[in-house]
């Protein structure tokens, strides 16, 4: 019994580690092959995703004395990839609604299939038993990745389901608003990667396999009257993407849009992030919208209070002091921007649509500023210039938010060195060697897994060769006695089952391993930027043009929006 509570666990915690904020590579080609952006949202897939009825859909209200105006998108792309803490992340916005001064503010929630009473959202219990002849035939003929999962219809009672058409609707409606007002969109759900040709053309998907690109997002946006704010906070997979809505087209090789922009993301357009689980435990969460949102409320999402940032000390949390939290405080993934990121390194690079798009693992300063800031076009000096700033002189001229996360981040990675770039890019190079040796004993490891599976498949087979269809009637009695105890006994001959149980774990160990360094390599990542943008805004007030500096100072100042001070009921 203990190996098989161990695997149990083992589950549960790989499904915790692997739960990212974009659906597997199968799933991805899937909805990149099948993508109708024009299909009617009301078509369903058969099966887990079937409807079962059709209901009215509410009609859009927007309350005329409201101050911000607020539409909730998310959900999966299907059911197999709506996780119940996509869910929760809109339960959780919704109860910390009123320390964000939007108790009185107009919202709409798309999410999902909306108010059908399919079966829409997957969740684990860790409560929840499977039967053992059941978890055999997944891990060797199916899925044991799955096999815990549960599925229930979506308990958020939304304005309807998570459609381009509904979309279009809301921004339709909003248009016909006259009086000024903000706008705040929160999009908690899955994420795919760019064109080739344009990696900053990043995608949402929404229900239905529906898929929400920058470009199209753009034209919805610019119906919005120029001069009103509109705010995003995306979380999905490749979600940086979306900060390129500041430029024309969301396109970084075209100008400045002059429409009132600001956005904070989960990660580069270029990676994927943390966030999506079925696991039904709130305290295991860790992703990006659940640290902004405890910034700003002053509250975690398991009721929890938490000291409110305010890191230029003038009393009040900005939004962008949230995300400064996040990126100092967040054990995942995920490499967080902002808008304003974005935007110094269009003024400031070579090639802004192409710069997430190779890096491997090297920074802005070895890529690109050298050929920029070269003094008299000479790179190599302008390369000791960067190399030999100091802790200090990155201090003197960051502001506040930089500040506090270039500081905080040099404390957890035990940067002591009084020129931090050269110890940075040397932990960098030592946490991939560390993953490439992990990466080989696991590799090891799979190898002797799957030769157990091959070998106990074969045994199985050739007694049981209906197998090759699970939904052969023969199949349908192997899970009942007395073939169920024969299985077993075949499985346990030469104790195959508990080695191949045992490679799992120890798999298992390497996983965690892996995600131990990868989760350290994203803060070597987020210091990386963070210098980068401090070097970056440095050089931008010494040598940018007038519009640049205003662009970027416009940008900054919406940014450092105060939710308490700017979101309530009254307009000015």
């Amino acid at each position: 019994m203990k190996s098989f509570s161990a695997v149990i666990f083992a589950m549960s915690y790989f499904t915790f580690l692997t739960a990212f904020a974009c659906p597997p590579e199968n799933k991805a080609q899937e909805i990149t092959d099948n993508n109708t952006e024009n299909s009617n949202p009301n078509q369903y897939k058969t099966g887990s995703d079937a409807k079962i009825s059709q209901k009215p859909l509410r009609e859009i209200h927007f309350k005329k004395d409201s101050r911000t105006r607020v539409l909730v998108l998310g959900g999966g792309y299907s059911a197999s990839g709506n996780q119940i803490s996509l869910e929760n992340n809109v339960k959780y916005f919704r109860k910390i609604r009123s320390e964000l001064n939007l108790e009185n503010a107009s919202e709409q929630t798309y999410f999902a299939d909306g108010n059908e009473t399919g079966r829409d959202i997957q969740f684990f219990d860790p409560n929840y038993k499977v039967p053992l002849i059941n978890k055999v035939l997944a891990e060797l003929f199916g899925n044991s990745k799955t096999i815990y999962h549960q599925y229930r219809s979506n308990l958020l009672n939304p304005d309807g389901p998570s459609s381009l058409k509904l979309l279009d609707q809301w921004f339709e409606k909003r248009k016909l608003i006259t009086e000024p007002s903000n706008n705040l969109i929160y999009f908690t759900g899955h994420g795919g990667k760019g064109e080739t040709k344009k990696p900053y053309n990043t995608s949402a998907y929404l229900w239905s396999n529906a898929k929400l690109k920058v470009s199209e997002f753009v034209k919805k946006l610019d119906t919005i009257p120029e001069n009103d704010p509109t705010f995003l906070v995306m979380v999905q997979c490749y979600s940086g993407g979306f900060a390129n809505v500041i430029f024309k087209d969301g396109d970084p090789n075209k100008s400045f849009s002059n429409h009132s922009r600001a956005g904070f993301f989960s990660t580069l357009q270029s990676r994927v992030a943390a966030g999506c689980t079925p696991d039904i435990r709130e305290e295991n969460y860790q992703e990006y919208s659940t640290s902004f949102w405890e910034a700003l409320s002053g509250l975690s999402r398991i009721g929890k209070p938490v000291v409110k940032p305010d890191y230029n000390q003038d009393g009040s949390t900005s939004l962008m002091e949230a995300h400064s939290y996040v990126s100092i405080h967040s054990e995942t993934i995920d490499v967080p921007i902002k808008t304003s990121d974005v935007l110094l390194r269009k003024y400031l690079t070579i090639n802004p649509s192409s710069i997430e798009k190779s890096e491997k693992g090297k920074s802005i300063f070895q890529k690109y500023i050298p050929k920029i800031f070269s003094l008299d076009n000479n790179s190599t000096k302008s390369k000791k210039l960067i190399e030999e700033s100091t802790i200090e002189e990155f201090e003197e001229f960051a502001q506040s938010e930089e500040k506090v996360v270039f500081i905080a981040l040099l404390k957890k990675l035990e940067i002591k060195n009084k020129y931090p770039n050269k110890e940075i890019n040397e932990l960098s190079e030592k946490l991939k060697k560390q993953k490439g040796l992990v990466e080989k004993d696991k590799k090891k490891h799979l190898e002797l897994k799957n030769k157990h599976r091959d070998t106990l498949r074969k045994r199985l087979k050739n007694k049981y060769p209906e197998l090759v269809n699970p939904y052969h009637p023969i199949v349908t009695n192997l899970f009942q006695p007395p073939e169920k105890q024969k299985i077993l006994a075949m499985i346990n001959q030469d104790d195959l089952w508990k080695k191949l149980l045992n490679e799992k774990n120890n798999i298992q160990k390497f996983e965690s391993q892996k995600f131990l360094i990868e989760k350290k390599e994203a803060k070597v990542l987020r210091v990386k930027r963070c210098l980068e943008n401090i070097f970056l805004t440095k050089k931008l007030m010494q040598e940018g043009t007038d519009t640049e500096k205003e662009n970027f100072r416009k940008l900054q100042k919406l940014e450092r929006t105060i939710p308490e001070e700017n979101w309530g009921i009254h307009l000015n």
